[in-house]
């Protein structure tokens, strides 16, 4: 069981520090792709995170998502900031303007959608083990 949460608490860092990372991709072309994939990411991560410790894990991948995000906020200097709370140039659609603020807020939705959905959707079936296989 330990093994498993620390599997969800350092796939919880990886994807803070990825999205964040990648969250801004697109945003001179007014494309939110990066945002879009840095969402997708943090979803599939949440689900395994579910499917492995079921609630539990999804609250220390959470935990361990927003502290990699928010570290990387509050680290960065105000000249090369990761995550940009707002552009101030109009030359950016609203969207794009605050991909920063949906970025982490978005992160933390999405995690508490994988929460509360059934937990028949996260269930992954043992494997079958067929004859040739060993039991070892």
């Amino acid at each position: 069981m330990w093994a498993r949460l620390f599997v969800c608490v350092l796939s919880g860092f990886i994807v803070g520090l990825v999205g964040s990372a990648a969250h801004r991709m697109g945003v001179p072309w007014n494309i939110p792709y990066g945002l879009v994939l840095s969402l997708l990411l943090v979803g599939i991560s949440a689900w395994s995170a579910r499917a492995r410790c079921d609630g539990l894990g999804v609250g220390f991948h959470l935990i361990a998502s927003g502290a990699a995000a928010m570290l990387i906020a509050s680290h960065a200097s105000n000249s090369r900031a990761l995550i940009i709370f707002g552009y101030t140039s109009d030359a950016y659609s609203p969207i794009m303007q605050k991909a920063g603020i949906i970025w982490l807020l978005g992160m933390v939705a999405v995690q508490v959608l994988v929460l509360v959905m059934p937990r028949q959707w996260c269930h992954v079936p043992p494997r079958e083990r067929y004859p040739h296989e060993s039991t070892h």
